[in-house]
């Protein structure tokens, strides 16, 4: 699938990881990519670096920070300036505290979580209404399995998402006449910084030792998923949480470990 009328896509933190590999598929099929990512994270020569090695056109590179208000008015505001649009925003950033104990249970620490990996969603988007006089076509927010199931110092990142997938569907609903389609995209696991810092490294070794197909699912598969939700033949799917885990989800667990004893060694 390709674009005939090049779109203008604003990745935040998509420097890394997920965001980055999305901003890829973007760029690929032929829009103008726009990436903000963190103080001191990344060296813009190295992103970019990564973009030609893929035959890809650089992206537009912006250092700014979610929760500032001032960051977003201006990085909007040269995107304006630059492109005169913005029809798709992927709200990638998420930023929380691991929890390891009790006392990680803090106030300030939850809102901190809310602050960086919920509320941007909003505030860009109501930001985009008053410097673009439109909303973007697309909004999509990313989530993970993490609310319906424990993951190791996982608390608020998973409230956060599980906030994210109820917002979606009262945004939907205030926005139904408006041309802005808001979803969130759920995945599986995948192997990122990100997830290691919060899991550990040892999360790649154990998992390894009772790996079959399906554990995890790669950056690709979750890049060409949100593509297709901004490509126009998924319009009629508004303020949903769409799953991609393969349909593996329903085949994990203790059953699932009984079934397959000999594969796994056990």
């Amino acid at each position: 699938m390709s674009n005939t009328d090049q779109r203008v896509v604003l990745v935040t933190g998509g420097s890394k990881g997920i965001g980055k590999e999305i901003a890829m598929k973007f760029a690929e099929h032929g829009d103008q990519v726009v990436i903000t990512y963190g103080w001191g994270s990344v060296e813009e020569e190295d992103i970019i670096a990564d973009f030609t090695k893929r035959g890809l056109p650089a992206p537009f590179l912006k250092q700014a920070d979610v929760i500032n208000n001032d960051d977003t008015t201006g990085l909007l505001t040269e995107i304006k300036e630059r492109f005169g649009r913005l029809d798709v925003f992927i709200s990638n950033v998420s930023f929380t505290t691991l929890v390891k104990s009790m006392d990680d249970y803090k106030e300030a620490n939850l809102l901190k979580s809310i602050e960086y990996s919920c509320w941007p969603m909003i505030e860009y988007t109501r930001q985009m209404k008053a410097i673009f006089n439109v909303y973007p076509k697309y909004v999509i927010g990313l989530s993970s399995h993490g609310p319906d199931r424990f993951h190791k110092n996982y608390d608020f990142a998973a409230a956060t998402k599980a906030m994210n997938e109820v917002l979606i569907k009262y945004l939907n609903y205030h926005f139904y006449d408006e041309e802005v389609i808001f979803n969130i995209l759920r995945t599986r696991p995948v192997i990122t910084d990100s997830l290691l810092s919060t899991l550990g490294n040892e999360w790649v070794e154990f998992i390894a030792k009772y790996d079959i197909p399906g554990t995890h699912i790669e950056l690709e598969e979750v890049a060409k998923v949100v593509y297709m939700m901004c490509s126009g033949l998924m319009d009629a799917v508004r303020g949903q949480t769409i799953t991609a885990d393969r349909g593996y989800d329903f085949a994990e667990g203790l059953q699932r470990m009984y079934m397959d004893q000999e594969v796994l060694g056990l």
